[in-house]
């Protein structure tokens, strides 16, 4: 079995959900600890990009590229990853999506080469949602560096991702974005159904 670590970007604005959304409550707990757990069961290791602090993981911060998004937390991921014995491999989630299929990192690792892997669902990259060698760390420093395009979709692109194509009936769970309060309130309203 290959040896993965795990990152959960949490420092992003929340500018449409008027706070910060891995604070937010679901069932009487934050996203980020939904997202933790789900994702905590798949890895070896996990850290947080962000100012958000979570027990039994590891907290970095952007460091030299603080507000250049989910590229300078993917950075910082890479890099503590690339520290650790044994780890070579990365996966990432966003801190809003409570309901992270618990099968992300068994889709991402199927059939393994030594590039980035992305799932693609529909025609849509999950592009926060992706597998990614640490020994890329100097690639994305070097476009954190560069400015052009400071998009994951960018990194993916230049690191010659393979996308893996997959369903929304082979997964378990969603990547149902909370991006508004709205979408918490529905969200809600869909869990306490599916358990009442």
């Amino acid at each position: 079995m290959t040896t993965i670590a795990g990152l959960i970007y949490a420092g992003g604005g929340s500018t449409r959900f008027g706070a910060n959304k891995a604070e937010a409550t679901l069932q009487g707990r934050r996203l980020i600890d939904h997202v933790a757990e789900r994702l905590g069961r798949q890895v070896t290791t996990l850290a947080v990009a962000g100012p958000v602090r979570l027990t039994d993981a590891k907290n970095l911060d952007d460091g030299a590229h603080v507000g250049k998004g989910p590229l300078a937390g993917l950075f910082a991921g890479l890099k503590w990853a690339s520290d650790l014995p044994g780890i070579n491999w990365l996966v990432t989630t966003p801190c809003d999506v409570p309901v992270l299929p618990t099968n992300l990192v068994a889709l991402l690792t199927k059939n393994l080469t030594d590039t980035p892997r992305v799932l693609n669902i529909e025609e849509r990259w999950q592009t926060g949602c992706a597998l990614w060698p640490t020994s890329a760390y100097a690639i994305i420093e070097g476009l954190l560096i560069a400015g052009e395009d400071l998009s994951l979709h960018a990194a993916l692109k230049q690191l010659h991702a393979k996308t893996v194509e997959t369903y929304p009936t082979s997964l378990d769970g969603a990547f149902t974005n909370i991006n508004t309060r709205d979408d918490l309130i529905q969200l809600e309203r869909e869990l306490s159904k599916s358990h009442g």
